[in-house]
C-alpha cells in the first residue's frame, strides 16, 4: 500500500511541475507590460523585463490635486484592451502585468480610442495577441 501512495505522490509532483514549466516557457515568447492607465484615448502600457527601449518616458499628469506626478519609463499607448476580453471574463486592472505580442502603428485599426485627449505617449502599438493569464 505504501508503494502505491509513493508512486501516486511522485506522479502528482511530476504532473504539477510539467504544467508549471510549460506556462513559464510560453511566457518567454511574449512581451510583458504593466497596465499604467486606462483612458478613453487608449491604454498606457509600460514595457517591463526588457532592456530594449520601445516606448518613451511618460509622466502621469492624471493624478488627483496635490499628488506627485509619477514618471514611467518605456511606455506606449495601446488601443483599448477591452476588445481582447470576453464579457464573462474579469478584465485586467491598472497595475496588472499582461503578456502580449504587438506591432508599432501610426494609428489604431483595432481597439482604437474613443476620444482624443492629450498627454498620452506618442508611441502607438496594436496588440495582436494576449496570453491568457487566468
Amino acid at each position: 500500500m505504501n508503494a502505491i501512495i509513493k508512486i501516486l505522490l511522485i506522479f502528482g509532483i511530476f504532473i504539477c511541475t510539467a504544467f508549471s514549466c510549460e506556462k513559464i516557457s510560453e511566457k518567454e515568447n511574449y512581451f510583458s507590460g504593466k497596465i499604467i492607465k486606462f483612458t478613453c484615448g487608449g491604454t498606457v502600457l509600460q514595457f517591463i523585463n526588457t532592456n530594449e527601449v520601445i516606448g518613451e518616458t511618460w509622466n502621469n499628469f492624471m493624478v488627483s490635486h496635490g499628488s506627485p506626478i509619477i514618471s514611467y519609463p518605456n511606455c506606449v499607448l495601446a488601443g483599448n484592451l477591452h476588445t481582447f476580453f470576453r464579457a464573462d471574463e474579469i478584465w485586467e486592472k491598472e497595475g496588472d502585468t499582461i503578456f502580449f505580442n504587438y506591432r508599432k502603428v501610426d494609428f489604431f485599426t483595432v481597439g482604437g480610442p474613443w476620444c482624443d485627449i492629450g498627454g498620452l505617449p506618442k508611441t502607438h502599438i496594436e496588440i495582436s495577441d494576449i496570453l491568457d493569464s487566468k
